[in-house]
Parts: structure tokens; C-alpha cells; sequence
């Protein structure tokens, strides 16, 4: 059962708490009714009942399972309390963050799907109605969800389809942006997983490309080919299938990089890494920042004869001749020079 639900189940009937079930060891009322205080709620009115969206605010660093069940989870309050209707994606690490999960303590992989880079969005039914949300609203208030509802097609009640949504300003490159670099994508909605809501059983379905690999070693062989990384399935047909996501550290350089903006660009012409980034930069910025980079030893040059015509540049220039350069740089990309 999804420790979340659980737990509340047990609090409103004021019956017990499977304590093993819900904190995954041993513990008290008292420090379930913290746990739960501490999630994301939001609930919404939905005619004699409320729909609340429950989830952690930081991701766990443990696995209790109260706050792995607490990722999206969508939960029906009416007279009769809790129903349990929709449940996504448990939380799952990233191999080697906790001893379990490092390389030679797993298994082999069953599943290896490329790791998408968007929204994670469920779909469901409820009360004849099919319904969006996001890990923290509902397509009430979410533009994410609602335009999911737009793209959906053949939906099969009885379960929770779990989606990513690409786009933009879908997922994390558009987090705390100083300025908008990225190339625009256009509205898609990929399947990732289904969960059967009569068993809780997840399994993964075709929708990201997928790989076949013998062991993790040709997993981590790949990070340098492709993009963001990998989610492994060593299980499917489970509750909570042992999964895990393998990261590439130079894509989530490359993203950090540009969230910087232009500045973010002007340092991955610096480094001779512009063509490492150039599938995520908006096409009119890329073809500017390319004609820079052809004429970076130009630049260069006027910069430490101090020719280039830039009071800011040139005040870099007394203190240090290379941000003197990159300050150029950035001053090229916004207005030509």
C-alpha cells in the first residue's frame, strides 16, 4: 500500500500505525504526524469532495517510505476519508548515493530507458473525469497539466499513466534562469510508466528510447554519447521496482552552464565547449555565438591592445586580461561587435 495514504488512513481512523510500513523501522504517531506537516499539500475543491496533491518539498535523502510514496501522490478527502487515486513515480536515487546503490551491490539491469529532461506529469480518472497533474498541482492551476490533458491520447482508466512533458519551459534547463539561452522545443508527451491502482504494481512502458546492455559498466559507458543519462528498471511489476538514474556530469554542467544566460554562453566559447552545447541554445544565438567564436582571436587581440570599445572591458583589462576577454565576449553576444 502507498505509505502516504496509509498513514493518513491510519490517523483519521484513529487506528494503529504500521509503523514498519509507513517510517520503514520503528516510531511513534508523533513523528508521522512531522513527516506529513512537512510535505506539500494542495487540495482542491471537487463538488462534495477535495483532491489533494502531496509531495515531499525536498527530496528525501533516506528511503522512508512515507516520503517516497510522497511524489505527486493524489489523494480524494470526502465524509467517508481518504481514497487513494492516483500514485506516480516512487522517489528513486541516483547510483551510488547510498551504499545499496553503489555499482557492485546491484544487480543487472532489466530496463535502461534514456533519462528525459521535462515535466513528470500523471494521468488518471476520477469520478468519470480524466485529470493532469504535476508532482505539485493539479491542471486547475497548472499550465503544464493542462496542456498534457491537450495531448493525451487513448487514456485507459484504472490506473495512473505516469508522462514527461517537453516543451517549453517544461522541466529543469527553465529553473532560475537569468535569461532565456535555450532553443525552444515544441509540445510533446512521452509515456514512461503505468501503475495498475488495483495491485500498486508500476511497470515501465515504451515511450523514451530504450538500450539494451548487459551491466551497468556499458550504462556508464554510454553517459559520453548520449544526453542527460539513464533510468535503470532492475525491477517491474512492483510497488516500489529497485530503480535507479544515472546522470551525465557534463550534461548537467552544460545546463548549469546556460541557465547563466549569456554569460553562461560566453564561458563555453572561452572553453572551445560551444559545439558540446549547441543542440540546447536557440538557433539565432547559436549562429551568433558560432561567428564569435571564429573571430575569438580577433577579439582576443583587441582586447589586451585595449582597442575594443568597452569601459567595462577595459577596467577588466587593469585587473585581469582573461575575464577582460570574456566580458568581450558577452558584450559581442548582446550587441554585436
Amino acid at each position: 500500500m502507498n505509505a502516504l495514504y496509509l498513514a493518513l488512513l491510519k490517523l483519521w481512523e484513529g487506528d494503529e500505525i504500521p509503523y514498519e510500513e509507513v517510517l520503514g523501522r520503528e516510531g511513534d504517531e508523533k513523528e508521522v504526524r512531522e513527516l506529513i506537516s512537512r510535505l506539500w499539500v494542495k487540495c482542491y475543491p471537487q463538488g462534495n469532495s477535495r483532491l489533494c496533491i502531496y509531495s515531499y518539498k525536498r527530496p528525501p535523502k533516506e528511503p522512508v517510505p512515507l516520503l517516497l510514496d510522497a511524489r505527486g501522490t493524489v489523494i480524494a478527502w470526502t465524509r467517508d476519508g481518504p481514497e487513494l487515486v492516483a500514485y506516480p513515480f516512487h522517489k528513486f536515487f541516483n547510483l551510488g548515493e547510498h551504499e545499496w546503490l553503489k555499482k557492485e551491490n546491484l544487480p543487472k539491469p532489466k530496463r535502461v530507458f534514456e533519462k528525459l529532461d521535462g515535466t513528470m506529469i500523471s494521468i488518471f480518472e476520477y469520478e468519470g473525469k480524466v485529470r493532469a497533474a504535476t508532482r505539485k498541482r493539479l491542471d486547475v492551476d497548472s499550465l503544464f497539466a493542462k496542456k498534457a490533458l491537450e495531448l493525451v491520447e487513448d487514456f485507459e482508466p484504472r490506473g495512473t499513466h505516469i508522462f514527461e512533458l517537453l516543451g517549453p519551459g517544461s522541466g529543469s534547463k527553465w529553473v532560475d534562469l537569468v535569461e532565456n539561452v535555450f532553443r525552444d522545443e515544441k509540445w510533446s508527451l512521452v509515456p514512461l510508466a503505468f501503475r495498475d491502482m488495483r495491485t500498486l504494481n508500476l511497470y515501465p512502458v515504451m515511450g523514451p528510447k530504450e538500450y539494451y546492455v548487459a551491466s551497468l559498466d556499458e550504462v556508464e559507458e554510454m553517459l559520453n554519447k548520449y544526453s542527460e543519462g539513464f533510468v535503470v528498471w532492475f525491477e517491474e511489476g512492483k510497488q516500489r521496482p529497485l530503480m535507479i538514474k544515472v546522470k551525465s556530469p557534463s550534461y548537467q554542467d552544460i545546463i548549469e552552464t546556460l541557465k547563466m544566460g549569456v554569460e553562461g554562453i560566453a564561458k563555453l566559447i572561452i572553453l572551445n565547449r560551444l559545439d558540446d552545447a549547441s543542440r540546447y541554445i536557440k538557433p539565432e544565438l547559436l549562429k551568433k555565438a558560432k561567428e564569435i567564436m571564429e573571430r575569438l582571436d580577433e577579439i582576443e587581440k583587441n582586447v589586451l591592445r585595449g582597442k575594443f570599445d568597452d569601459e567595462n572591458v577595459k577596467a577588466w583589462l587593469e585587473i585581469d586580461p582573461s575575464r577582460a576577454v570574456e566580458e568581450a565576449v558577452k558584450v559581442c553576444l548582446r550587441r554585436g561587435c
